[in-house]
């Protein structure tokens, strides 16, 4: 199914690196018009491959954003204004204690996620739902962090300022690729997992 949806994808609106190139410009430009500009930051996935890469993952189909709870006010207005510009909302997926701790959007076959990050003490706090069995609500953390700059399709997003040791939390060895790590399975920032009630809100 997942090939199938590329197929169709790629038919419609081109190549996959083409369609994120656009998608991330797009995304980083509208938000620069909104008052979550330079509030959010490069996140798991995203910030692997360009870390690691240079870039995002070849074949990645998800751009991964975290920002502060904080700063939710003005995510919302900026998720409004994703909405007006191109982008589609996702279903939401409402954590078993009834919180949104995630959003999404697609625009040409990509899905662009946002996860809100607690800040408990000295850690950061989000969490992850596997939608598949077995369904789980998986809670990470790690340590505070600042932020630095990282150019990406001639914009300067955001990451963290600890970017490495960000990824070896959740990846151990991030530098060499490995096709058996599942993050819901392996992610060693995990510190609690739970069944995940399952509940997917319409916007």
């Amino acid at each position: 199914m997942r090939k199938l949806k590329e197929a169709i994808s790629e038919f419609k609106w081109g190549p996959l690196p083409e369609r994120r190139a656009r998608g991330l410009s797009h995304l980083f430009d509208v938000l620069a018009g909104t008052g979550f500009h330079r509030k959010y930051w490069m996140v798991m996935g995203l910030l692997l491959g360009c870390m690691r890469g240079g870039g995002p993952i070849p074949w990645d189909r998800d751009a991964d954003f975290g920002f502060l709870e904080r700063d939710l006010p003005a995510f919302m207005d900026a998720f409004e204004k994703l909405k007006r510009n191109g982008f589609s909302p996702c279903r939401l997926q409402v954590n078993n204690d009834g919180r949104i701790t995630k959003w999404a959007v697609r625009r040409e076959g990509l899905k662009f996620e946002f996860y809100l990050f607690e800040q408990r003490g000295e850690r950061l706090r989000w969490h992850f739902h596997h939608g598949r069995e077995p369904r789980l609500e998986i809670v990470n953390e790690i340590a505070v962090h600042g932020l630095d700059e990282f150019e990406l399709y001639g914009r300067r997003w955001l990451k963290p300022d600890n970017a490495e040791a960000c990824l070896a939390a959740l990846y151990g060895d991030w530098r060499t690729p490995d096709s058996n790590y599942v993050y819901w399975r392996d992610c060693a920032a995990t510190v609690d997992r739970y069944p995940w009630s399952g509940e997917r809100r319409r916007v």
